[in-house]
């Protein structure tokens, strides 16, 4: 059977290969902690559920438009606006099958064979993979751990060439948990315009931001020229099998999308956008005890991490990832490679890390990611186990 060459090169994440070892150890009655995936450990608000539920009983589970409710695209609008001061219309709002959903049809509308596009690394593996599906070049710009994993604007002139279509920021950043200040944002988003270079900006981790303020690429004036805004409900809402994220950009290039959503999964799940109107009117109230306890962990872990002799990390800004540098400990523990390590840790403790070679490109060779999306006594209880495996280690 004949499988084409787009097919062959798409790749899938990393993470859930680690994923599969987890239950493998698992199975060998391993007692497993997990820093791997990255997923909210809170479930999905009792005031969200119900309304899906309702949904449900009134019997809303037949097609929908394929660009989403719109009922729910003016509730994003609206959404959008009040938290950033923005001015996005009903119309400049479509909603997708999860932010994933909206990163792709994004890519496969705008670019063609042979366009260069600029991905940080590291970076979430679901850029570099749609950029090549798509046929276009993915170019990696390096994030610098002496610069706290920030763009740095000479960088990214640097990787343009005529070629260049779009720049990807992804802030708060996965897998380094960094962020962009406002003046850094400014000189990329200035650039761009000047370039006529499209931004497509995932900040799907808006509202995991520990130190400083998210700014938003639309807050910029004249946004709809040349950005693209990638959100959802999969982090902030914990709804991460709802499968549901939304894309704002200029009402022609949506149209595109719609179609292409229309040509690809028809619609987004209708009883699921019913719930999310009420996640969005709802509110945040009860979100900030758990925003609380993440800010807890980051610094938990942070701590955990540089107690270990050969490790460092940059303290993350955002998100629910670390990103600590291993190199001073493969080479105590006299380990050829993280990933290695990580296997040999799991198997030997049921600890589960990830190597940061899960994430494109080369910075993540002496890295690993560890998300803290498990509560702090697991947290401490892993770190620990970690810890004396290290010890154990150096005796040999």
């Amino acid at each position: 059977m004949y499988i084409s060459s787009r097919a062959r090169n798409l790749k899938g994440e990393g993470a859930f290969a680690y994923l599969e070892l987890g239950l493998k150890a698992k199975a060998k009655g391993l007692d497993v902690i997990s820093f791997g995936i990255g997923q909210p450990d809170f479930p999905t608000p009792p005031h969200i559920r119900e309304e899906a539920k309702k949904a449900l009983d009134k019997g809303m589970t037949g097609y929908g438009p394929s660009g989403g409710l719109p009922e729910l695209r003016e509730a994003v609008a609206e959404w959008i606006n009040s938290q950033y001061r923005t001015d996005v219309k009903p119309s400049e709002v479509i909603i997708t099958a999860g932010a994933k959903a909206g990163i792709f049809l994004s890519l496969m509308v705008t670019l063609e064979p042979g366009d260069e596009v600029i991905i940080s690394d590291p970076s979430y593996p679901a850029y570099e993979s749609v950029v090549e599906f798509m046929g276009a070049k993915p170019v990696p710009v390096p994030l610098r751990e002496e610069n706290n994993w920030a763009f740095n604007i000479e960088d990214i002139e640097k990787a343009t060439t005529n070629r260049t279509r779009i720049i990807i920021l992804n802030y708060p950043h996965n897998p380094t948990g960094a962020t962009l200040t406002r003046q850094q944002l400014d000189e990329i988003m200035e650039f761009a315009r000047r370039k006529d270079i499209m931004v497509l900006a995932d900040e799907i981790y808006d509202h995991f931001l520990y130190d400083g303020t998210h700014t938003t690429t639309l807050s910029y004036p004249g946004w709809r020229d040349y950005v693209i805004h990638v959100n959802g409900f999969s982090k902030t809402f914990s709804m991460t099998g709802w499968r549901l994220g939304y894309v704002v950009a200029n009402e022609k290039l949506l149209e595109h999308m719609t179609t292409a959503a229309n040509n690809i999964y028809s619609c987004p799940p209708t009883f699921n956008q019913v719930a999310a109107i009420h996640a969005l009117k709802a509110g945040l109230d009860w979100f900030k005890p758990y925003y609380e306890d993440y800010k807890a962990r980051r610094d938990l872990i942070v701590k955990e991490l540089s107690s270990i002799d050969g490790v460092s990390v940059v303290k993350p800004q955002g998100t629910f990832y670390a990103f600590p540098n291993v190199d001073g400990l493969l080479k105590r523990i006299n380990y050829p490679n993280a990933e290695k390590m990580v296997v040999d840790l799991l198997f030997d403790t049921g600890v589960l890390l990830l190597p940061g070679t899960a994430f494109p490109f080369k910075a993540g060779k002496r890295h690993l990611r560890t998300a803290f999306t498990i509560p702090q006594d697991k947290i401490r209880e892993g770190m620990r186990r970690f810890r004396e495996w290290v010890e154990e280690k150096t005796k040999t």
